[in-house]
This record gives structure tokens, C-alpha cells and sequence, in this order.
């Protein structure tokens, strides 16, 4: 039957089995019938009732009717027989009810599939203990999210970690010259100068004030800088001759902040391990003179490695990171281990395809 025929004939006629099989199915080849539809028609299939399908489906079993129905037009044939009080599949019915109940399991179990959370993937990441407990721990894009397709896994022991045969997927180390054998891409470089309590702020008006109290050296040591002396730089470049006596030496940067709180001794310190102290008051930075050494933190993993998608997740948000640092430091004035001015530094850019 051509298809203006089709459409000129009422539904009556359609739903007569005589009528519908000489409806041209290369015409129908093309259209796909409403999902409505087919839930319909498989509800009603596995009940055997238009009532019950209905129930189902929340609607009433007028409109299961009307979609049966649609659907036999454009099937073509019918699909169920209607006897008084009941409906029987038709052979075609029967055999469009098995294969719809599978395809309808099959999009059930998609779905359901797809709203499950998928098991996150770690990466671990060896680092300084003050990177993580003062920066990345707290990093929203880092912080543990069930939702996240990653997570980290911090290794902060003292032990140098290997970045093969070691369990580590990357690592930030703290180097003026990383290995060549690794990929390194500069994350931060720290700046250092004196921190102390508010309260001994308020007895310090000039830099050579800092030179009547105790004072905290840093004694770290550092392979490619060797016989580093910030205390040093940082009164060079203030016209001031190096103290030559303080009262307690720390190996670490953060154990020289913390003694500083506690004894009110003043400390020469990494500028962004205590950014967050110094925006709350805990601690004062009353000047802005920074020394800046050679070392810088890298970011590290196996050459091949550096494009996985866990790793650039990890590299983008470590620099995410990195970028808020910096611009807490930005009324800073930096010079070298010589005293002398460096020029403005922007702060490291991750690549753009991060």
C-alpha cells in the first residue's frame, strides 16, 4: 500500500491482521519506533495484560493500548491477538518480545554500569614532607574524591625513592639538577627569608635589629650546593656582615618554623612552607627581601611516562598548585646566594597541553 494510502486509512482499518500485512515493509525499513512504544510493548508481552503493563509503567492501560498500536503500524502486522479479556503474542510478537527483552537487559545493565563509581587509580608519588603537609595535602584537585578517577598515594620518608624497581610513579625532589635520565620539568622555586612570631615583629623595625636576637640557621645540605648559607645572602643584599653566632641550627626548613613559634627565636624560612601562617598571623615576614638558591622543586617521573593521563593529571594539578604559591609571593624582592637582585620571574607554566 503506498503511504498516502497509509495515511488516509483510519486506525481501524490498520489494526485489522488483513490490512496490516499488506502494509510495504521496505518502507518501514527506515523508521525507528518511539522507545515508548517498545516499553510498552515489552511490558505488556511479559504480563500478558495491558492492565498490568500499565501498573508498571505508571500510566494507564489506554495509553499501553495506544502504543501497541503504534507500534503494529509501524510494524506492519500485529502483534498480539485480542480476545475477550486477554491478548496472546503472535508468532512476530513473540519473537520481537525476546529479542526487545534482551536489548532493554542489555541497556538496563549499561546504565547501571555507567552511574557505578569505577575503581580509582593510584598513583604514588614520592616528595619533601613540607611540599605535602603544607601544599599538595590540601590541594582541592588532589584531595581524595570518590568521584575522581585518581588518587594519590603520598610517600614521605626521608629514604630517596627511586623512580624504578620502586613502587614510585613520580616524584617532586628539590635539585638544581635533576636527573637527565628522568623527565623534569620545573614545578617551584623556594624563596627564604626571615620568619618570626607577631610578637617579636613588633620589637623589629630594621634589618639590623634582627641581628640583637636569636636567631635559627638552616643547616641543610644540599649535593649541588654545597656550603649553602641563606643568613648570609639574605644580609649581603641588606648591606649587613653575616651573623656569625645563632642560637639553634635545624636540619629543615619547617622545623626551623616551628621552633621559631615556640621559642620565639627568628628563623630564616621557606617563604611558601608558611604562606598559610603568615595569611592568618602566626607568623610575620617583615620584610621583602628573599634569597633565592639554584635548587628549585621538580617534578619527576620515568621518561615515556610524563603523558599517561594519570600523570598529566597529576603534573596539572601540582602546578595549579604551584601558581597560588607564587602569587603570594609576588611583593617579594629576590636575589641570589650573592646578595644580588634577580630579575622578575614569572612562575613556571605547565605545558599548554596540560
Amino acid at each position: 500500500m503506498p503511504r498516502s494510502v497509509l495515511n488516509l486509512t483510519s486506525r481501524a482499518q490498520i489494526s485489522s491482521p488483513r490490512v496490516l500485512g499488506k502494509v510495504c515493509l521496505g518502507e518501514m525499513k527506515n523508521r525507528m519506533p518511539s522507545i515508548n512504544a517498545l516499553r510498552s510493548f515489552d511490558a505488556a508481552a511479559r504480563h500478558l495484560s495491558f492492565k498490568e503493563a500499565a501498573a508498571e509503567l505508571s500510566v494507564s492501560p489506554a495509553a499501553i493500548g495506544y502504543q501497541v498500536k503504534r507500534l503494529e503500524e509501524d510494524f506492519g502486522r500485529a502483534l498480539f491477538l485480542r480476545k475477550h479479556r486477554a491478548i496472546e503474542l503472535t508468532p512476530e510478537g513473540l519473537a520481537l518480545s525476546r529479542r526487545l527483552s534482551t536489548g532493554f537487559a542489555a541497556i538496563e545493565a549499561a546504565w547501571t554500569d555507567a552511574r557505578m563509581p569505577k575503581a580509582q587509580e593510584t598513583i604514588r608519588v614520592s616528595a619533601p614532607i613540607a611540599v605535602v603537609q603544607k601544599w599538595l595535602y590540601n590541594e582541592p584537585t588532589l584531595n581524595a574524591d570518590p568521584a575522581a578517577a585518581y588518587k594519590v598515594e603520598w610517600d614521605v620518608s626521608q629514604a630517596f625513592r627511586a623512580l624504578q624497581g620502586a613502587g614510585i610513579d613520580a616524584a617532586i625532589r628539590y635539585t638544581a639538577t635533576p636527573d637527565p635520565e628522568a623527565f623534569a620539568e620545573p614545578l617551584l622555586r623556594q624563596c627564604y627569608t626571615p620568619l618570626m612570631r607577631a610578637d617579636m615583629a613588633r620589637t623589629v623595625s630594621e634589618p639590623a635589629d634582627l641581628l640583637h636576637h636569636g636567631l635559627i640557621d638552616l643547616g641543610f645540605d644540599l649535593a649541588a650546593e654545597p656550603d649553602l648559607n641563606i643568613w648570609k645572602a639574605w644580609c649581603t643584599a641588606q648591606g649587613l656582615a653575616p651573623p656569625n653566632r645563632f642560637a639553634m641550627t635545624c636540619g629543615y626548613t619547617m622545623s626551623a618554623v616551628e621552633m621559631a613559634r615556640e621559642t620565639g627565636h627568628i628563623a630564616m624560612g621557606g617563604f611558601f612552607v608558611v604562606a598559610e601562617d603568615i595569611a592568618a598571623g602566626r607568623l610575620v615576614a617583615p620584610f621583602d627581601v628573599a634569597v633565592v638558591p639554584q635548587s628549585q622543586l621538580w617534578i619527576m617521573c620515568r621518561k615515556g611516562r610524563e603523558d599517561e593521563p594519570m600523570m598529566r593529571w597529576f603534573r596539572a594539578a601540582a602546578h595549579a598548585c604551584a601558581a597560588r604559591l607564587q602569587e603570594t609571593a609576588a611583593h617579594l624582592t629576590l636575589v641570589d646566594l650573592n646578595g644580588q637582585r634577580l630579575p622578575d620571574q614569572a612562575p613556571p607554566t605547565p605545558p599548554k597541553s596540560l
